[in-house]
């Protein structure tokens, strides 16, 4: 591995990548437990704790605005050199496609061999162009498949223009582009929130303010002047931050007015901004840090490609296993049988991503260094984006 590179990753944003797989984990789990046990064995304490659960589903938030961050980092890094996109384009594919490309296939091999509608071409052929979020937004009946993947379309539609953006953009005008990004997704979502809230929850320019707020703090991190101001304040208004956003998400839980279902999204970007700040900012008050480095949250966001990947598979077969059959020794017992599936949840979704890692993902990894990247700026940039983002 280039040495600027080694010097330059970022064990923190590991811990991040972590909490971000483990709040959508959770958020699936539960949605699972609602779709499973409700009706009729719902009891009115659990059906509130559902209600306010979905903070999980901001997990894709947060994926969204460290990738963003850390794409633009490397994209700034090495804008000028003599293979800018041909390595940034050639890594990220080892990165991504292997995996994702054998789980399409294979579930297009399942639907056509045991005659399952859902993962037939008619309802699949959308993921192999990484379109299947617009289909979701627009056509949301005629779309089968993983359709967890939707949030890896929009990665990888940002992957196709932002690099041209950096390329051609000088550092100012590339943060007023990014400005301009998460304006315009205010306004996309307020549009799209006249035709359904799938529109406005899948479609790309939808999600794209989280994508640029990561972006804008790449750009201010590679700059130290600009970047210790921001980290001052971000940390001096913490606590007013999280109150904000902790009153948005209170009061407008459940069915909130377009309005506030337009606002709140760029509310949990910025806020998920302010958290990645945070994690960047050491100091005496502020535990995040310590916390993001501890090493079990820095293994899950090694394999947090592969548990997002496999994760709803794993539920599926496991979601309310422990509850019913009949050798289940918390068998009829609610809450135990939930406990117990969880952390059988979480316990195979973990093992069959790192066997994943390990002996599927790791040997198309080992290929980067062919294209290892070539920095085309200032070495005082190259601390940014070192780090490859785990995908949400």
């Amino acid at each position: 591995m280039n040495p600027a590179l080694k010097e330059s990753h970022i064990p923190v944003l590991d811990g991040v990548r972590g909490l971000a797989i483990l709040m959508v984990l959770l958020f699936h789990f539960w949605q699972g437990v609602l779709g499973y046990f409700y009706p009729p064995v719902f009891p009115g304490i659990f059906a509130l704790w559902g209600h306010y659960e979905s903070i999980g589903q901001k997990g894709v938030d947060l994926f969204f605005v460290l990738s963003g961050f850390l794409i633009t980092g490397i994209l700034l890094r090495t804008k000028g050199s003599a293979h800018y996109f041909k390595n940034f384009y050639i890594r990220r594919s080892l990165r991504i496609f292997p995996l994702y490309f054998v789980v399409v296939l294979v579930c297009l091999a399942a639907g056509t061999a045991f005659s399952l509608p859902p993962y037939q071409w008619s309802q699949i052929w959308s993921y192999v162009v990484y379109l299947q979020n617009v289909v979701l937004a627009f056509w949301p009946a005629s779309i089968g498949g993983p359709q967890h993947f939707w949030s890896l379309a929009v990665e990888e539609q940002f992957y196709l223009f932002w690099p041209l953006a950096v390329f051609w953009l000088s550092r100012r005008q590339l943060l007023w582009l990014a400005m301009f990004l998460v304006l315009a997704a205010w306004g996309a979502r307020a549009a799209c929130l006249q035709v359904s809230w799938d529109c406005a929850f899948f479609f790309t320019f939808c999600r794209v303010d989280t994508l640029a707020v990561g972006a804008l703090l790449a750009i201010f991190f590679s700059e130290p002047a600009r970047w210790q101001p921001i980290a001052v304040w971000t940390r001096r208004l913490a606590v007013p931050i999280v109150l904000v956003v902790a009153a948005t998400y209170v009061g407008v839980a459940g069915n909130p007015g377009r309005f506030f279902a337009d606002t709140r999204s760029t509310v949990y970007a910025m806020f998920f901004g302010a958290v990645l700040v945070w994690s960047l900012s050491p100091g005496a008050f502020n535990p995040l840090p310590g916390v993001f480095r501890g090493s079990w949250l820095r293994g899950l966001g090694r394999i947090s490609y592969g548990m997002y990947v496999f994760h709803p598979f794993i539920f599926h077969k496991i979601m309310g296993r422990f509850y019913a059959a009949t050798w289940s020794p918390v068998r009829g017992h609610l809450w135990a049988s939930l406990t117990v599936e969880w952390f059988v949840c979480l316990g195979g979704t973990i093992l069959v991503a790192w066997t994943s890692w390990v002996f599927f993902e790791h040997p198309f990894i080992r290929l980067k260094h062919r294209f290892e990247y070539e920095t085309g700026v200032p070495a005082s940039l190259s601390k940014v984006g070192a780090t490859e983002p785990g995908k949400p």
